[in-house]
């Protein structure tokens, strides 16, 4: 056994964690954000309606970027499960450890763009990138469900 191993380390699992840490971040602002702005207002109670409870009480850019944050938190968990399943598919259906590395990789840089993208977009225009890179995101998946899917059908034994 050489001291040296030549294949590629399988970092997709990793990158399932990764996401979800991606998709904690937003979240984590806004719940500073929102409890720093007016705590009387603000409660852990229903944690939800605090974005309402502000509205009106804040300047209108602060309470507009905490909404674009809980967006991008809430689309970030909506598509989660997605990218976790299609990882773990790709996974058990033995797609090339680089190939679902790359995919991973693809992943996690279209949800950070999104990210910012939706954090940071004021514009009507250049909202039309974020929805690129949503697109991009969502691409991932279904293209790791492809190839799973092609892989399983030549893996059967029938």
């Amino acid at each position: 056994m050489s001291g040296t191993d030549e294949r590629p380390k399988n970092r997709s699992i990793q990158a399932v964690l990764a996401a979800y840490g991606l998709a904690l971040a937003p979240h984590g602002y806004y719940v500073v954000k929102t409890m720093a702005h007016d705590p009387g207002v603000t409660s852990n109670i229903l944690p939800r309606d605090n974005l309402s409870a502000l509205k009106g009480k804040i300047p209108a850019g602060v309470w507009d970027k905490l909404a674009r944050a809980r967006g991008a938190h809430m689309n970030a968990m909506e598509g989660f499960p997605f990218f976790a399943a299609a990882t773990l598919v790709g996974n058990v259906t033995k797609m090339p450890v680089s190939d679902l590395n790359t995919l991973a990789l693809n992943y996690l840089g279209a949800r950070v763009l999104y990210t910012a993208l939706y954090m940071g977009v004021r514009s009507e225009r250049m909202a039309y990138l974020r929805t690129a890179a949503w697109a991009w995101s969502i691409s991932v998946p279904v293209y790791i469900f492809y190839r799973a899917g092609n892989t399983a059908l030549t893996m059967r034994d029938d």
